[in-house]
């Protein structure tokens, strides 16, 4: 039998891991694979909602957090320019 590729085991991997992590979102979506074929235009209408309202929660808590995170990197930075000089 002849050797696997390098970097093959790395990408079966990934392969594996992103496998399991789509199939957790889609379990949490309440899809299985035989409603995913029979619904699919449904299933991708659902996705893409759940999608958005987890877009629309990330952004609210991203932007409170900026508020505080951006200003203190800001001064840091800073300090760190005029202390080189």
């Amino acid at each position: 039998m002849p050797a696997m590729p390098k970097g093959a085991v790395g990408t079966i991997v990934k392969l594996l891991v992103a496998s399991l992590a789509v199939g957790v979102v889609m379990h949490w979506l309440d899809v299985t694979p035989r409603t995913l074929i029979a619904n699919f235009g449904e299933t991708v209408a659902r996705a893409y909602n759940a999608l958005e309202g987890f877009a629309g929660w990330a952004v609210d808590y991203v932007l409170l957090g900026a508020l505080v995170v951006v200003p203190i990197w800001l001064v840091v930075f800073l300090l760190g320019r005029v202390r080189r000089k």
